[in-house]
């Protein structure tokens, strides 16, 4: 994990695009069941770093937040 954070870091993006990437793909990816095991440091921080950064994010609603994570 440090290896990546440490490679994102030279490459010039800052602490706070790791927690916006942590927050986006937690939102699109934390009720999909098969997308949710992806929620891991080489997922995000890998060489798709930069595409998650900067992909668009869609207005929430109210069934995107997760009321019971208990099937979880």
């Amino acid at each position: 994990t440090k290896s990546l954070i440490d490679a994102r870091l030279k490459e010039g993006f800052k602490e706070d695009d790791f927690y916006l990437v942590i927050d986006k793909k937690t939102r699109q990816w934390l009720k999909d069941k098969d997308m949710c095991k992806f929620l891991r440091p080489e997922t995000l921080f890998g060489t798709k770093f930069e595409g998650y950064l900067n992909e668009p994010e869609k207005e929430l609603t109210t069934k995107d937040i997760p009321l019971d994570l208990s099937n979880w």
